[in-house]
């Protein structure tokens, strides 16, 4: 390999790091050159749609025009000659109106404002649009192509007049479409861009450049053939008649099939990209050509001592002081041999590596914990929201409750109040669920189950809970039997429907099926909601992960619902998968289970726990506020209860009272429910004595350790009063097997 100067590879360096900053420049004007095309397209497209909009309005006045006159007292009353003085005041007084006419049903013109009152006109009944009118009993606008008549493009609006459900004859009328011209004026359209209004044939009816020329002439078969396929609306590039190279905006019209064409000459969109090109060009040359004057004088500075060294080393008579006799360097490293300089750098080299490691590993465990500080901060900031909302609405539903006197807003209020505190009890028992999966703290209940039978529940309690009222349901559900637990897959269920239910606009529609595909049952849940972007897709199974970042939150929620559908599905052995066409499309989830060794067989049903006759309980609780508000419900249900509220002072009335069911908290100020518990227990009168706990430690090791302290049911807050009837029945029960 030729040797080569180390000017040369210095060159060389300056240009390996000048290069990617000149592609890196070269791509940031690409990229702004884009950008403003998108902006000048999505601003055609804007000023085409507008355009279309004032054809809309401007026909949709005719129409309402012809529409009161054809309601006229006059043409019902068949007195014609006041209703042909009536019609000449509105032509005169309506700039577009040309002319008006009116054609009875048999195809005879009654009357025409062109022609005096009585004059014979020949009857037009044989034109298309006229028998349109009269067989179809709808307004029919047409424009008149310019080989058809005399003088410019005409537009005509055909009104049917009816006398009660009869078609009586059709009132007609006709203005210039050059009215139309003052379309391209009012939008004040630059003189090399053009405006065009083409019918559905590809006649060109108004042009804002060269309509005295092309008015009345077909566009070009590609023209047309590229308008129709961008229909209703499109941008595309394209020849002009006149054999300009344009980008075109259209936009049809609703009223009658025209499209309003607006063109922009290429070189709009090409100019700024062109311009950009050159300037950077020119900026990379220069700063070659410093990059090179740059590396030359940095090569002197390194080369001239350098030489020095290697003629001092290849000098036979030269003597160790010949090395630091060449001159001052500048260079401390070119100061010392050449092994001990090559040792030197290569322990330098080594040290720099280490360094930058330990630099990277700083930087990169610097940034996870700014991650995580960020991802705390935003899990603190949804938490505090979502908890408020709830809290809030409970507050202002106690605030009514406590002034209204009208029953029917007492009833609104309290089950606005009971719907706020079970979606925060919802929101509390998700967090505390997906703790659990994620530390594998939660054992499945598995067992023999109907999916289609824990869809059709989880369905009626949202239906019960007012949430669907705004949406359209379909439910599509067959027997699907598989082992799995009841409770985790209802839970899977109305995390997917609600999610659908949340980002559904009302009117929507959302979708539940269950089907059987092979060794697997599947779960859909679709809806007709905001979609989800191809971005967005990979993450929606992330917790605490949200789409929508917008700070009003008006869909709430932490983002941990789709978080625990996941963990949840993959505990029992099976996959979800998140489908969306993209925003506003409507997203489907897709739950796969394997069906294990389930057999199709029926299972009996659980008939609902009533209230049971009277008991005397003992409730031992130290939150007054709970106490009390339990105590009302269990009394409502005709028991009997006393109150306590700490461990030694339950634990004294219970031996005092000696009730039937003492309902213990936990965590209990003096001795907690357990050693109450225990204590109970160890007492000839506890011995009998049902025992329930009402905490809000849920954990699976928390109802282990209650039942181990002698509990006989262990219930998690806030109390559930159908959970708490069915423990209460286990009271009942023991009582009649002892009698």
């Amino acid at each position: 390999m030729k040797a080569r100067p180390l000017r040369f590879h210095l060159a060389l360096l300056a240009l390996g790091l000048l290069i990617p900053l000149v592609l890196f420049a070269a791509g940031a004007v690409d990229r702004f050159a884009t950008s403003q095309r998108g902006a000048r397209e999505q601003g055609m497209r804007e000023t085409a749609r507008a355009l279309a909009l004032a054809v809309d309005r401007e026909l949709g006045q005719s129409i309402r025009a012809l529409e009161v006159l054809s309601h006229s007292e006059l043409l019902a009353r068949g007195e014609y000659e006041t209703f042909y003085a009536t019609a000449r005041t509105v032509v005169r007084s309506r700039q577009p109106w040309s002319s008006l006419a009116l054609v009875d049903a048999n195809g005879r013109t009654l009357l025409t404002t062109d022609e005096p009152f009585g004059t014979s006109v020949s009857s037009p009944l044989g034109l298309p649009y006229l028998r349109e009118a009269l067989e179809t009993g709808r307004p029919v606008i047409v424009d008149y192509p310019v080989e058809r008549m005399q003088g410019p493009p005409t537009v005509v609006v055909a009104m049917p007049v009816r006398r009660g459900e009869r078609i009586t004859g059709v009132l007609v009328a006709l203005y210039s479409m050059q009215h139309f011209d003052k379309l391209w004026s009012e939008q004040r359209i630059p003189s090399e861009w053009v405006g065009t209004l083409v019918d559905e044939e590809g006649v060109i009816l108004s042009r804002s450049r060269g309509a005295e020329r092309f008015v009345g002439k077909v566009a070009s078969p590609a023209f047309v053939a590229n308008m129709r396929a961008h229909s209703p609306e499109g941008f595309f590039p394209a020849r002009t008649i006149d054999g300009m190279e344009v980008f075109s905006a259209v936009s049809r019209a609703q009223v009658v099939p025209w499209t309003v064409v607006f063109s922009a000459p290429r070189a709009v969109f090409s100019a700024p990209m062109e311009r950009s090109l050159l300037a950077l060009l020119v900026a990379g040359l220069v700063c070659c050509l410093v990059a090179g004057a740059w590396a030359t004088w940095v090569g002197r500075r390194i080369t001239h001592p350098l030489r020095a060294l290697a003629r001092a080393a290849t000098d036979s008579a030269a003597t160790p002081a010949a090395f630091t006799n060449v001159g001052p360097t500048g260079i401390s490293e070119l100061e010392g041999l050449r092994v001990a300089l090559a040792r030197t750098t290569a322990l330098a080299a080594e040290r720099e590596a280490a360094l930058r490691a330990k630099m990277r590993e700083a930087e990169a465990a610097r940034a996870e914990a700014e991650a995580a500080s960020r991802a705390k901060d935003q899990f603190l900031a949804m938490l505090g929201h979502e908890l408020r909302n709830p809290l809030s609405a409970i507050t202002s539903g106690v605030k009514v409750l406590s002034i209204a006197r009208d029953d029917a807003r007492r009833e609104r209020t309290r089950a606005l109040v009971e719907r706020q505190a079970f979606h925060l009890a919802r929101l509390v028992d998700d967090l505390l669920d997906v703790a659990r999966v994620s530390s594998g703290r939660i054992t499945l209940q598995k067992g023999p189950m109907d999916l289609s039978e824990c869809v059709r529940r989880a369905m009626a309690a949202l239906e019960s809970s007012g949430r669907t009222q705004a949406h359209r349901l379909e439910v599509d559900v067959q027997s699907t039997w598989l082992e799995g637990d009841e409770s985790r897959l209802g839970q899977v269920v109305t995390n997917l429907v609600s999610n659908a239910l949340k980002y559904t606009p009302e009117g929507g529609r959302v979708s539940v099926r269950t089907r059987v595909e092979g060794e697997d049952v599947v779960l859909e849940v679709s809806d007709t909601g905001v979609g989800l972007p191809p971005e967005v897709l990979p993450r929606v199974f992330e917790l605490f992960f949200q789409a929508d970042r917008s700070l009003d939150r008006s869909q709430g929620g932490l983002g941990v619902g789709l978080t625990l559908v996941k963990r949840l599905v993959e505990l029992h052995g099976g996959t979800v998968r998140a489908r969306s066409e993209g925003a506003s499309r409507g997203s489907t989830f897709t739950v796969r289970l394997p069906r294990g060794a389930a057999r199709e067989a029926p299972q009996p049903r659980v008939a609902e726990v009533l209230p049971g006759v009277g008991r005397r309980l003992l409730l031992v609780e130290d939150h007054a506020d709970s106490r009390h508000l339990v105590r009302q419900l269990l009394e409502a249900d005709g028991h009997t209860v006393f109150e306590a509220e700490d461990g030694l002072s339950g634990l004294a009335k219970a031996r005092e009272l000696r009730p039937d069911v003492v309902l213990l908290d936990i965590g209990l100020p003096g001795l907690d429910g357990y050693g109450v518990a225990r204590a109970l227990r160890d007492t000839e009168e506890g011995r009998g004595l049902l025992l329930i706990a009402l905490t809000g430690y849920g954990l699976q090791e928390d109802r282990a350790r209650a039942l181990q302290a002698g509990f006989d049911e262990h219930l998690v807050k806030p109390v559930d009063i159908v959970r708490l009837r069915e423990a209460l029945a286990m009271r009942e029960q023991q009582v009649g097997a002892a009698s």
